[in-house]
C-alpha cells in the first residue's frame, strides 16, 4: 500500500514539473520564425579603458570622450566638476580590491560580452517582427563602482557589468535586499532590459485607478516581454526563484481567491495597491512564502488567458488596447488548482 501511494505522489510530482515545463516549451516551440530578419547591434565594451585609467589626466580625457558615462553612472552634474568625478573614478578603478578582484569577476562572468550581444540580437529580431519600425539601439558595456545598474532608451542600452555579478559577488551594491539583488545577475539583464525597451508600446487608461488596471498593465508588459525571448523562464522574466515559482503555480487559485474575497480588484488606494504590486520581500497579506509583486503576475496570467481564449487579438491590438475591464472579462481567467 505504502509502494503504491509513493507511485502516486511521484506521479502527480511528474505531471506538474511535465506541465511548467510544456507551458514554458509552448512559447518557444509557438515562437515565430525570424531567421530572415537581419540585426546588428554594435557592442562598444569600455570596461578594459576604464580599469586601465592611472591618472587624473587619463580619467578627464576618458570623462571628454564618454560625457553620458560620466553624467550618468558617475553623476558629473551632482559634482559640477571633471576633475572630482574624475578622481573618483581613479579612487575605484586603482583600488585592488576593485581591480584585481571585481573586475575579474566581471570578465570571469561576462567573458569579451559578445554572448550578450547575440543574447540581445535574437530578442530583438522578434521585437522586429512585432514592431518593424523599432529602432535598434547601440550595446555600451561600463564600470559604475557598483553606483547604478544600466540606462535604457531607444537609441542606447547602457549596462554597469560589475552591478550584475549577484549575491556571491566580492562586492555587492550597498543597501540593496538580498530579494532584489538576486535579480541582478546577468541572466536578467535581457529580460530587464526589454520590459524597459518594450512599455512604450503598452498604452493604459490613466483615468482608470484601480488594482486591476494595474495589473492587467503590468501583465501587458511582461507578456510583450515574453513575446520578445519566448525561450527564455518566466522565473528570469519576473525574478522569482525556481521554489517561488513553484509554490505560486501550485497555490494560483488561492492567491486568486484572496483577490476575490478581499474585494482588492477595485480597489483604488496607493498604499493597498502597493501591498500587491510593490517592491516588496513577501505579499504577507496572503502569505509568508507568496513572493511580493504577487499583483503583477497574476495580472500576467489574466493577460496570458487573454490571448489564449481570444487568438484573433495580435500582440500589437493588445498592448494598444486600454480597457482593463474587457481584458479580464474576455480573459475567461481561471486559475490552476
Amino acid at each position: 500500500m505504502q509502494s503504491n501511494r509513493c507511485k502516486i505522489l511521484s506521479f502527480f510530482i511528474f505531471l506538474f514539473v511535465f506541465s511548467a515545463c510544456s507551458d514554458q516549451e509552448k512559447y518557444c516551440e509557438e515562437a515565430p520564425n525570424v531567421n530572415n530578419i537581419k540585426i546588428n547591434i554594435p557592442l562598444n565594451d569600455l570596461t578594459d579603458d576604464m580599469v586601465g585609467l592611472r591618472s587624473q589626466e587619463e580619467a578627464i580625457q576618458f570623462i571628454q570622450e564618454h560625457p553620458f558615462v560620466a553624467d550618468y553612472f558617475f553623476e558629473r552634474r551632482r559634482y559640477g566638476a571633471d576633475s572630482i568625478v574624475a578622481k573618483n573614478m581613479i579612487n575605484i578603478f586603482s583600488n585592488p580590491a576593485y581591480k584585481d578582484t571585481l573586475y575579474q569577476q566581471v570578465r570571469n562572468t561576462f567573458g569579451d560580452f559578445t554572448n550578450l550581444q547575440a543574447d540581445f540580437e535574437s530578442a530583438f529580431k522578434y521585437y522586429k517582427h512585432y514592431y518593424p519600425d523599432v529602432t535598434t539601439p547601440e550595446l555600451e558595456i561600463v564600470l559604475a563602482g557598483l553606483q547604478k545598474d544600466l540606462f535604457v532608451s531607444d537609441s542606447m542600452v547602457s549596462i554597469a557589468a560589475d552591478y550584475f555579478l549577484g549575491p556571491d559577488a566580492a562586492y555587492v551594491p550597498n543597501g540593496v535586499p538580498d530579494y532584489i539583488l538576486m535579480r541582478y545577475e546577468k541572466e536578467y539583464i535581457v529580460p530587464m532590459t526589454m520590459l524597459l525597451l518594450t512599455q512604450k508600446q503598452n498604452k493604459t487608461d490613466q483615468s482608470d485607478q484601480s488594482l486591476l488596471a494595474d495589473m492587467i498593465f503590468y501583465g501587458k508588459s511582461y507578456y510583450m516581454t515574453k513575446m520578445t525571448i519566448p525561450c527564455t523562464p518566466d522565473s528570469l522574466i519576473i525574478g522569482y526563484t525556481a521554489k517561488e515559482m513553484e509554490d505560486i503555480n501550485k497555490n494560483e487559485h488561492i492567491i486568486w481567491a484572496n483577490f476575490l474575497e478581499n474585494d482588492l480588484l477595485y480597489e483604488t488606494s496607493h498604499f493597498m495597491k502597493n501591498k500587491f504590486i510593490g517592491e516588496r520581500p513577501k505579499t504577507f497579506e496572503i502569505s509568508q512564502q507568496c513572493p511580493g509583486r504577487i499583483g503583477i503576475w497574476v495580472g500576467w496570467q489574466i493577460v496570458k488567458s487573454y490571448m489564449e481564449n481570444n487568438p484573433e487579438v495580435s500582440l500589437q491590438e493588445l498592448m494598444e488596447n486600454t480597457k482593463a475591464q474587457q481584458i479580464f472579462s474576455q480573459s475567461k481567467y481561471k486559475p490552476k488548482g
